[in-house]
Order: structure tokens, then sequence, then C-alpha cells
């Protein structure tokens, strides 16, 4: 039986798209089993730089709230490349299933996804899109746009004290985390 689905629009950062297919053209030769939707998803996305990508837009480093297949219960995960991956079970690939399908959406996006070739469908619903971390390199993120109006979003405190709320957002008062920034 052929399922037919209404694909949302993706909008990926040109970083992103960069390093992903840089990842499928290594993973041709090992055979991965999700290059393909990877792939389809690349070829159909629309590109845009960094600092131009919509806040609501899922990219790595970004905090995704979602739900799958309509649960009651929503998760919420650090989209990271595979080899970020620090903390388990706070981060997800950005090469697995779930990863791939939820790249590019946007708040309410529904998007169909399988963890297996021949596996059952599932749909994943983005519900919320958080903090996203700024580019590795100071320039970028001193040419980021300032979206708060006060003109001193990217001051070292500032960026400080954002990272320093993902961080709590993230992993809670319980789970204690050691982080050094360079």
């Amino acid at each position: 039986m052929n399922t037919i689905f209404e694909l949302p629009h993706v909008t990926i950062a040109t970083h992103d798209f960069n390093r992903l297919m840089s990842v499928a053209a290594m993973d041709q030769n090992r055979r991965k089993p999700h290059r393909q939707f990877l792939m389809s998803e690349l070829r159909r996305a629309s590109l845009c730089h960094p600092d131009a990508l919509p806040e609501d837009v899922v990219s790595t480093n970004a905090k995704v709230t979602y739900r799958i297949d309509g649960s009651g219960r929503s998760m919420a995960h650090v989209l990271v490349y595979p080899e970020d991956l620090l903390w388990p079970g706070a981060e997800l690939s950005v090469t697995t299933p779930l990863g791939i399908a939820l790249l590019g959406l946007r708040v309410g996006d529904r998007m169909p996804f399988r963890t297996s070739p021949g596996g059952p469908w599932h749909e994943v619903v983005v519900e919320d899109v958080r903090f996203r971390l700024l580019p590795d390199d100071a320039e970028g993120a001193s040419k980021a746009p300032d979206r708060s109006g006060n003109g001193d979003d990217n001051s070292r405190a500032d960026l400080d004290r954002r990272l320093d709320d993902a961080l709590m957002e993230t992993f809670p008062a319980s789970d204690p985390v050691s982080v050094i920034v360079c």
C-alpha cells in the first residue's frame, strides 16, 4: 500500500545544509538506511543564511518541543550532530529519522517519518522551538541581528546569561551539569 503525505515546507540554514550534504555523501559508502530520507529532505529544502533563519524554525543547536503520533506527552530535545552528542537523553541526533523529520520545520508543522525502511509511519508535530546557539565564530555572532530591540543582544554578558538560561531549562537543578565555555 502506498501512503501519500502532504509534506510541510522545510527551511534549512546553509551551514546545516552543507554539513549534512557532506554527511550524506560520506554515508553513501556505508549504506546507512536513513541516507535516502536525509537526501530527499535536503533536496526539497529552501536554504537560508543562519542569521536570517526565523526563530520558529528547527535547526541544529535549537531546543525543539514535539509530540509523536498525537501522544499526550510532549518531548523536548536539543537537535545536534552525532559527533556533538554530550548529554544522552537531552539531545537528539539530526541524522536519526526523527532528527531528519524535525529539521527545517516550523512550529505547528507535521511531518511523517519511519524509523526503519519497512516500518510503520509516524507523525511528529513541532510545538515549540527555543534557544538557538550562536555560530562558533565571534564575527558571525557579533553580526547576528538584534531581535531584542535593546541594541545589546550580543554582549558577552547577555550571551552568557542566555546560555545559562538554556542550560537550566534543558537540565533542571536536580541534574548537575558542568559546562566549560572557552
